[in-house]
């Protein structure tokens, strides 16, 4: 009859395995004890994710969390909730990105690497919550700018990011495009020509003065590589890449 292996035994063999690292047991502890507080109440998992702060607490570093995001290991988003919210409220960023309001939860396979890390059972509930690909209030998908032309304000997400006080027609023109369009991720260069002025220099002009000076630093605007076209999106650390 074999004996029970040892916690030291175990720690044995998962040093011996190439594809995880044994100093990230104390955050995959609290990674799935999350998921299980989240299965015994049957709530989407995103409603116990683990802030940052926890995490680094745990010893867990930038490089433990690309690791672990590229291994597919942990989902993360950045937490958005308000005071007056009833459910947590995230929106994405960049893979490597980490914002102080990044909150994390474990995939599948991150359940699964977690439980043979800290020596617990495979299966804690009958009926575990599905791992949801994004957050259940995934805001990205729907937020976009808003240019008030009257106002001169351009916000998104109920905050403003610029004000004109004077008059910047090239800026202007270019949100007066993206808001008639409904902010899709490509406008092409709405500037009217100008003799004797570079239509790609000016718009690289543009695009440097609409990241300039902005009051929230919510948003990103860029050529598209081509000279003729501008794109943009949330800003890292702030919203989704």
């Amino acid at each position: 009859m074999s004996r029970p292996r040892t916690w030291a035994a175990r720690r044995i063999d998962i040093h011996e395995r190439s594809d995880v690292r044994y100093h990230l047991r104390d955050a995959l502890w609290l990674l799935l004890q999350a998921y299980d507080y989240a299965a015994e109440l049957q709530q989407d998992v995103w409603s116990f994710a683990v802030e940052l702060n926890v995490l680094r607490a745990a010893h867990l570093t930038t490089s433990d969390l690309r690791w672990l995001v590229c291994k597919g290991y942990v989902d993360h988003a950045c937490e958005t909730t308000k005071p007056d919210d009833e459910v947590r409220r995230f929106r994405r960023t960049g893979a490597a990105v980490f914002p102080p309001e990044t909150c994390m939860v474990l995939t599948p396979t991150g359940i699964e690497m977690a439980r043979e890390i800290c020596g617990l059972p495979t299966v804690l509930s009958s009926q575990p919550p599905e791992i949801s690909v994004c957050p259940p209030t995934f805001e990205a998908l729907h937020v976009v700018p808003k240019w008030d032309r009257d106002r001169r304000q351009l916000r998104f997400d109920g905050q403003i990011v610029k004000e004109f006080k004077l008059p910047s027609p090239n800026q202007e023109a270019v949100l007066v495009a993206f808001e008639e369009e409904g902010w899709p991720a490509r406008i092409d260069d709405p500037l009217s020509p100008i003799a004797e002025v570079d239509p790609r220099r000016r718009l690289h002009d543009t695009i440097k003065a609409l990241n300039r000076k902005q009051k929230q630093s919510l948003l990103r605007f860029m050529g598209d590589g081509s000279g003729e076209g501008i794109r943009w999106e949330p800003a890292s650390g702030s919203v989704a890449d």
